[in-house]
């Protein structure tokens, strides 16, 4: 009899929690509408605009940001990455990398259909395509941007700058770029671990972490700053095998999937960003 008790008790809490968040995500989706709505009908730029210029004035900024979206995702699409690309060239952020753990049936992004490839790599855009950037500059008037400078594995610092109307070079990253391929770099070094090479990064540890970032960065097909901050979509912080090499400084923030992203969502993770301190150990 306690038994059954026990089973029907637990279906019931199920029950409950399922309900709980079916009404929370509801209500979300009701909120992003509702904000959506206004954005459109109201047509408040000015305020977007200065959103971001608060933002640009921070004295720091990322010079990577890498967006992870969840493979139970539906609501992060082409139009609402454009905005996040155009939030980030505004800011002057040089780099963005997009992480779409999705199947092409469940919203998985192609970058390729509205960003322009650079070179001869198949996952590394410029956004806006050339024919877009004239008349982008001519629509966005801001004054002060600034031009990021900081290494890749320290948090950037922004500096002033001129005016920074650059194209975002945009990277595309795939689930095979996870935990396979730095098993690939950390085989390969083992491999060859007698080689006068692999003998002499082994005598420093700086050297030995810039070869592996130099090996990593030869698989992916491009080379640029490991990601300071990074946004995630998802009910849950989680990186779902994003980059473990590269990500280990990352700052993340989670952003509820179904809930709208705007320009003062993310000035608000950059604020965040801005006014954490990595202490290094210290």
């Amino acid at each position: 009899m306690m038994e059954i008790v026990s089973i029907l008790i637990g279906r019931l809490l199920f029950i409950l929690i399922a309900t709980c968040e079916l009404l929370q995500q509801l209500w979300h989706r009701l909120h992003a509408l509702a904000r959506r709505s206004y954005d459109y009908w109201q047509c408040d730029s000015h305020h977007h605009h200065e959103l971001l210029e608060r933002a640009i004035e921070l004295q720091k900024l990322p010079q990577h940001l890498v967006l992870v979206i969840a493979p139970d995702d539906r609501y992060v699409d082409a139009a609402l990455l454009k905005r996040i690309f155009g939030y980030a060239q505004i800011v002057g952020i040089p780099y963005l990398s997009v992480y779409d753990t999705r199947t092409p049936k469940n919203g998985y992004v192609d970058l390729s259909r509205f960003c322009q490839t650079s070179g001869n790599e198949s996952r590394c855009f410029l956004w806006p395509p050339s024919q877009q950037s004239k008349e982008q500059r001519q629509q966005v008037q801001l004054n002060g941007c600034k031009t990021v400078h900081s290494n890749g594995t320290t948090n950037g610092n922004a500096s002033n700058g001129a005016k920074h109307y650059a194209q975002l070079q945009v990277y595309q990253i795939g689930t095979a770029d996870g935990h396979a391929l730095i098993a690939d770099v950390c085989r390969e070094l083992y491999e060859n671990r007698s080689t006068p090479q692999v003998q002499e990064l082994l005598k420093e540890r700086q050297a030995l972490t810039d070869g592996i970032s130099a090996m990593l960065s030869k698989r992916l097909g491009f080379v640029v700053p490991e990601p300071e901050l990074g946004i995630i979509f998802s009910r849950l912080t989680c990186i779902y095998g994003l980059l473990p090499w590269h990500v280990r400084f990352t700052e993340f923030h989670t952003h509820r999937s179904g809930c709208y992203f705007e320009a003062k969502s993310f000035a608000k993770v950059l604020f965040k960003y801005a006014r954490c301190e990595q202490r290094w150990g210290k």
